[in-house]
């Protein structure tokens, strides 16, 4: 377990590239102000996994801070397949990664 912890997962991330790795699914920091060091030590497209179980609003906050970090994309999980309706989910995510939508217009998604 690497706990957030973020000189952990670059050296997972640099390991792993250095084994040939084109793409990187990577824990998130626990500060999301860093994950642009493990965007930098991949030196490939990272996504980030999701975590436990919260609620929406926070959940797309911490995804849009990774996004605007450097990550790709979401490898996200019960956040959205326990979630009531996860189709509006995954309409938000999906206007967050390609369209750079913020968590408002996210929230809207997920709402309307």
């Amino acid at each position: 377990m690497v706990d957030g912890d973020c000189e952990k997962i670059v050296t997972l991330v640099r390991t792993a590239r250095e084994l040939g790795a084109d793409i990187i699914k990577a824990d998130p920091t626990a500060n999301a102000d860093d994950f642009h060091k493990v965007v930098e030590a991949a030196r490939c497209p990272v996504l980030v996994r999701g975590g436990g179980k919260d609620d929406i609003e926070s959940v797309f906050s911490k995804a849009r801070a990774l996004l605007d970090q450097g990550a790709v994309g979401m490898v996200y999980g019960r956040n959205i397949y326990q979630h009531p309706n996860p189709g509006k989910i995954v309409s938000a995510f999906m206007a967050m990664i390609h369209d750079n939508a913020s968590v408002a217009d996210a929230m809207g998604i997920y709402q309307g």
